[in-house]
């Protein structure tokens, strides 16, 4: 069974992606035997940021068609070795019996961990699926045919960067990162590798090197005044014509009940205090163009939280790990002992399926001018 069929596996998702075009195809036995689930909508979602803030979901899945499916004998692909990434740097503290990242320049507070590596996957296959693509990069018709080498920002344990190796062959993926730790034990396809950099910093690449880059869900590693610099960074390493992704989220959820509420709001005012900007998608358009790119496309999607189906549980589940993850920093926010944490997050999560609670995500697509 290839890679993200186990991904499948662990994580029950066969039943969340039954019938779709991109379902991986080494699972299609499996799949004869699973029950159906209900599909989310599928109207059009591909609207202004700066419009998209109201209190009804968007639709679950992208204006952009998906991608078909092409893939390569992930049987052959060897585990992480220290040969696979570059200028390495020790990166590891532990808190709570959690092991985090030691960059002290960076406010990141999730972990680096096995624990953190399976929620990352989980959290990849739940945006490839509610977007209905790996990416809104206008290149899938030129990736078919053309070696393009793309670049995956704060990649983590590489499940974006490998989905997409694993489906263009032809394609050179490059993912980097500042936590060398999330590498550990991953799976390496051929056309794979990692590297260890921050983007805060100047990357470990030359000028007008990459055909595209892909930066998703950084909304928690960046300062506020850190977002133009990055972004100008970004622009540097992509070839003239090049493509830049940028998928961030509003972590202000709607339809939230009390506790969660004060889950949700005490975040974003410790974010804020920490001078990140938990609004901080609604300027990337106007961000990315002030930096020298033209936006080629802006795209939305809403994720449930614990319902809409087995995609909405998963979401629940996605957010229940970060919790647990984030509690070394969040409990001292709220100033609780960890049993009182959970306990709280406990009820947030109850809520969620109460109140049916959802938040939106969102997609720009710049181009290199």
């Amino acid at each position: 069974m290839g890679n993200l069929a186990s991904k499948f596996k662990r994580f029950n998702l066969f039943k969340l992606f039954k019938g779709r075009s991109d379902t991986p195809k080494d699972i299609d036995v499996v799949l004869k035997n699973t029950e159906s689930v209900p599909k989310p909508e599928t109207s059009a979602a591909n609207a202004s940021v700066s419009t998209l803030n109201d209190a009804q979901p968007k639709s679950l899945a992208s204006t952009t068609s998906p991608e078909p499916a092409v893939r390569i004998d992930v049987h052959t692909a060897e585990k992480w070795q220290p040969e696979h990434y570059h200028l390495m740097r020790p990166d590891a503290r532990m808190d709570q019996k959690r092991r985090f990242h030691a960059v002290e320049e960076s406010l990141y507070p999730l972990p680096a961990d096995i624990e953190e590596q399976d929620r990352l996957e989980l959290q990849h296959l739940l945006y490839r699926f509610g977007f209905n693509a790996r990416f809104h990069m206008p290149i899938h018709e030129t990736l078919q045919d053309n070696e393009l080498l793309i670049l995956d920002v704060g990649c983590g344990p590489g499940a974006w960067a490998r989905d997409v190796a694993e489906t263009y062959p032809k394609a050179t993926v490059w993912g980097v990162d500042m936590a060398q730790s999330l590498f550990e034990g991953v799976e390496v396809l051929p056309n794979m590798k990692f590297f260890t950099g921050n983007v805060m910093e100047r990357l470990p690449f030359e000028d007008n090197t990459f055909d595209c880059v892909y930066q998703r869900l950084m909304i928690l590693a960046l300062p506020a005044d850190k977002w133009d610099q990055v972004i100008k960074e970004l622009l540097r390493v992509l070839k003239p014509g090049g493509y830049l992704e940028l998928c961030e989220t509003d972590p202000e959820m709607i339809r939230m009940g009390p506790n969660f509420a004060k889950f949700v709001n005490g975040g974003n005012q410790a974010m804020a205090l920490r001078g990140m900007n938990p609004k901080i998608v609604y300027e990337l358009p106007d961000k990315m163009k002030n930096a020298g790119f033209q936006i080629v496309s802006e795209h939305s999607c809403s994720f449930p939280m614990g319902w809409d189906g087995q995609h909405g549980n998963l979401h629940l589940v996605n957010f229940q790990q970060g919790a647990i993850g984030i509690k070394p920093y969040f409990s001292k926010v709220f100033n609780m002992t960890s049993d009182e944490f959970d306990e709280f997050v406990e009820a947030g999560v109850k809520e969620c399926i109460e109140y049916k609670t959802f938040y939106n995500a969102y997609a720009i697509v710049g181009k290199k001018i």
